[in-house]
């Protein structure tokens, strides 16, 4: 006679029971209380869209979601092709204006972490983490501590979005080709590149490599670092907000513009690797000597991007292109990065959105005539007056217009130069970086490049004086 299954003792089972509950209860519960928790924070921002749509509304929701969401917003405030202009301004309020508060349980466990280390006054914080001021070795320093809790908050907040993006792709089928999916993976990337900490200082290393052989760049010395804890050196002088605000001459504005200039097309050309958070809090000037020569410390170096063989490769082609003023072969260099990438697979009229683009950026680059930006802009007026920024917003439309997805790491860089971009521009100066570029794109051997280069820069500096154009 067979014998059936063996049963399992009931009061196994139980245990069994219990264990598969608590499972859940320690898997799912904290995500549902915290898309509870969601859900009532974004109550005031969901009724004031239907109402009288609010930026100020959907900010206040953003800070009280928490870091992931703040630099959600970070993140986006860029992408005025998919989101209302007076919203990406809002959001941009929050890359100088994070919530911090002092912690005393950062504080225990820096010192925990870091023999020796005194901890003194809060000097400012992050969505990822708070500095301090603090003594090391006898030396004063900036002691950044990672915000205790983050990496699991982090980790449920990502999943609800992965969740929300699913969701709007399903409904929406005709999204699709914008990969809400492989954005968010993107995004999850940028956040997680922050949480560690010793990420940064490789990060800071290397910037203070590349950079070794200027005496008017720097970045601060590491003292010591672990996973959540960064001991470095205090940066000198003012952030770059701050010295906007200050009075200084004519002669000092153009040095910090020629630095700062410079280093971006160093990073971008050179380097291959940039600081991709470049808003002016994250950079300080110091005025040395008593010539008051300008000293750019770089900080906060936890999102930088190391640059890709195609992004590498369009780089230089893209100015090469510029520089012979043929927007056709300018145009294709992005529509040929987007299909290297794999991102112009939904795309539609790729001559088109070459032509549009290439245009598009000859203008951008530099003071063209009627013929080139007539192709693009209704008035001579309206061409004049439009920022760098805008013409990013402009290249992305047209992407997105074409139905192709934008690069992630042309993006990055489009959103290293917006940030950037209008403190340059308070300096008194447009932020042309042409010409600091030219050093860095032409064959030292290639004298007819270098002439036409020159003459290209020459006939745009005549033309926007023509014009009244800084």
């Amino acid at each position: 006679m067979e014998e059936g299954p063996a049963r399992v003792p009931r009061p196994r089972r139980r245990r069994l029971w219990f264990l598969v509950l608590a499972l859940a209860v320690v898997l799912v519960l904290p995500t549902v209380r915290r898309a509870t928790y969601l859900s009532v924070v974004w109550t005031p921002a969901l009724l004031s869209a239907l109402i009288w749509p609010s930026p100020t509304v959907v900010v206040n929701s953003l800070q009280l979601s928490g870091p992931v969401f703040i630099k959600l917003a970070q993140w986006l405030s860029t992408r005025r092709d998919i989101l209302p202009n007076d919203l990406c301004d809002a959001m941009g309020t929050l890359h100088e204006h994070v919530p911090s508060t002092l912690s005393r349980q950062d504080i225990r466990h820096a010192v925990a972490e870091i023999p020796g280390l005194e901890v003194q006054d809060l000097l400012g914080g992050g969505c990822v983490a708070q500095v301090y001021s603090g003594l090391f070795e006898g030396q004063e320093v900036a002691v950044k501590v990672r915000r205790s809790g983050i990496v699991p908050r982090l980790e449920v907040d990502l999943r609800l979005l992965k969740l929300a993006a699913q969701v709007v792709m399903g409904l929406k089928p005709s999204l699709k080709w914008m990969a809400l999916d492989k954005a968010l993976e993107n995004f999850s990337v940028y956040m997680m590149q922050q949480v560690d900490l010793r990420k940064e200082a490789d990060h800071m290393r290397r910037f203070t490599e590349n950079f070794k052989k200027r005496k008017n760049i720097q970045v601060p010395r590491i003292y010591a670092n672990t996973e959540s804890v960064l001991v470095m050196g205090q940066a000198p002088g003012v952030s770059l907000s701050d010295f906007i605000k200050a009075n200084h001459s004519v002669e000092l504005r153009t040095s910090v513009h020629y630095v700062l200039t410079d280093m971006m097309a160093k990073m971008g050309l050179q380097d291959k690797f940039l600081h991709g958070d470049l808003h002016p809090g994250n950079l300080f000037i110091d005025l040395q000597g008593p010539e008051q020569k300008p000293l750019v410390t770089l900080i906060d170096t936890g999102i930088s991007i190391g640059m890709s063989p195609n992004i590498s490769s369009f780089t230089k082609d893209a100015m090469t292109a510029a520089f012979r003023r043929d927007p056709q072969k300018l145009g294709w260099s992005v529509v040929t990065l987007h299909q290297k990438e794999g991102l112009a697979g939904y795309g539609e009229g790729l001559e088109d959105l070459a032509h549009d683009v290439g245009y598009l950026l000859l203008a951008g680059c530099f003071m063209v005539d009627e013929s080139i930006w007539a192709e693009r802009f209704k008035s001579f007026e309206d061409y004049n007056g439009t920022k760098v920024s805008e013409y990013f917003t402009m290249l992305m439309g047209d992407l997105s217009k074409h139905k192709v997805r934008v690069s992630p790491d042309l993006w990055s860089i489009m959103t290293a130069f917006a940030l950037i971009e209008g403190s340059i521009s308070e300096l008194g100066f447009g932020v042309n970086v042409l010409g600091a570029c030219i050093p860095y794109i032409m064959n030292p051997l290639n004298v007819i490049d270098w002439r036409r280069s020159w003459k290209t820069l020459h006939d745009s500096d005549e033309n926007s004086r023509k014009a009244g154009r800084k």
